[in-house]
């Protein structure tokens, strides 16, 4: 039994298909080999460090009527095998005898046999057939009639018939989690030809924002540069606010390591809020000095004074960001796997990057403005 939360199941249920973070799909032509296979491949997952709830989809037990026709038999008696189909269909299932209709709503009536013709195996073989010579015969003579046990449901993905092992993590990173799992399956579990595994859930649905992530940062990064460009009228000084970014990083980093997490999509979203407050404080540190030399103030002097007078403004922004984040970052209930590595990343990162813009950027002010500096002289 899973124990979990109610929108996290169903959002995990949506993804895959399983209320679970990780869905390890089986694929093949024959239901007995799934499930061989998908035992054994349960069995390896849960020796996995950080693997929890394994647990393999109820692929049989399902009882089920089975009705063999005797062809042997049936000839004998001159009977088809459809005679015995048609019996079982109509007598059991129920056979369509028009419709009952009340205002705008239609209801199909079937008429099948009474509960006591088939209410268990001895008697639905008790049931009568009459061959063509008029004879009556019973099913049980022409047809073996058993209870067998088989899948509730046969369930498929792309055509393809399927097994899902499902599982949890904890304590680890799902990447990592899912590099074992493909590894224990690769070395433990021989699937013959026809058979393939792939592995979704959380984990797929993670692959898809890194991957898409992984374009949208650059190109943020580069509409940035070209804003600070048009604001500043100099690369030199839109490269010096840029520095800010990767001082950011080595905060959002640092915080990520000391409090055990790892890289996810949430984390990567809280580098993307640092970068824009990184940019923030130096745009802010930046334009103040540029004011002062416009003012007349020597390059020095500027920087000095520029940096003093914001002193106060950056502190007030980084602390009362990192304030507001504490509760996230303290968080240990329902949804603290999303909140604390965006909390964390953010917290780490302004840090770092409020101290190095007060004392870094003053310092490289002069070597990156040099081309601006010439041209306000």
């Amino acid at each position: 039994f899973n124990f979990s939360q109610p929108i996290a199941t169903r959002v995990d249920e949506l993804l895959s298909g399983v209320k679970a973070q990780l869905a390890i799909k089986l694929f093949g032509p024959d239901l007995a080999v799934l499930a061989e296979k998908g035992q054994a491949i349960e069995a390896a997952v849960k020796e996995i460090e950080g693997a929890r709830d394994v647990a393999m989809e109820q692929i049989a037990g399902e009882s089920q009527l089975v009705v063999k026709p005797d062809r042997r038999a049936l000839s004998r008696y001159g009977l088809a095998v459809g005679d015995v189909m048609e019996l079982v269909r109509e007598g059991l299932g129920g056979a369509s005898a028009g419709q009952i209709i009340n205002g705008n709503e239609r209801y199909d009536i079937y008429v099948r046999l009474a509960e006591r013709f088939r209410e268990d195996r001895e008697t639905i073989a008790d049931l009568r057939l009459q061959a063509p010579s008029g004879a009556w015969v019973r099913l049980g003579d022409v047809a073996e009639v058993s209870i067998a046990s088989g899948p509730p449901q046969v369930r498929r993905d792309d055509v393809q018939r399927r097994v899902v092992i499902q599982a949890n993590v904890h304590g680890r990173d799902m990447g990592s989690v899912v590099a074992d799992i493909r590894q224990v399956i690769a070395e433990q579990v021989d699937l013959p030809t026809g058979y393939s595994v792939d592995i979704g859930g959380q984990f797929e649905n993670q692959q898809r924002a890194q991957k898409r992530l992984s374009l949208v940062v650059p190109v943020s990064l580069g509409l940035i540069a070209l804003l600070l460009y048009f604001a500043f009228a100099s690369v030199g000084q839109a490269m010096l606010i840029l520095v800010n970014v990767p001082l950011a990083v080595i905060g959002g980093v640092f915080s990520l390591w000391i409090s055990g997490q790892y890289l996810s999509v949430p984390s990567s979203v809280g580098f993307i809020t640092l970068f824009g407050v990184a940019v923030l404080n130096g745009v802010v540190m930046v334009e103040s000095i540029n004011q002062r030399i416009a003012d007349g103030l020597k390059v020095s002097d500027a920087v000095f004074d520029g940096a003093v007078s914001r002193l106060r403004p950056v502190l007030m922004t980084a602390i009362t960001s990192a304030l507001g984040l504490i509760p996230m970052l303290l968080s240990n209930g329902v949804g603290a796997e999303i909140q604390k590595p965006l909390a964390s990343v953010i917290v780490g990162g302004l840090v770092t990057a409020t101290f190095l813009t007060l004392f870094v950027l003053p310092v490289l002010f002069a070597w990156f403005s040099k081309g601006k500096l010439s041209d306000m002289a």
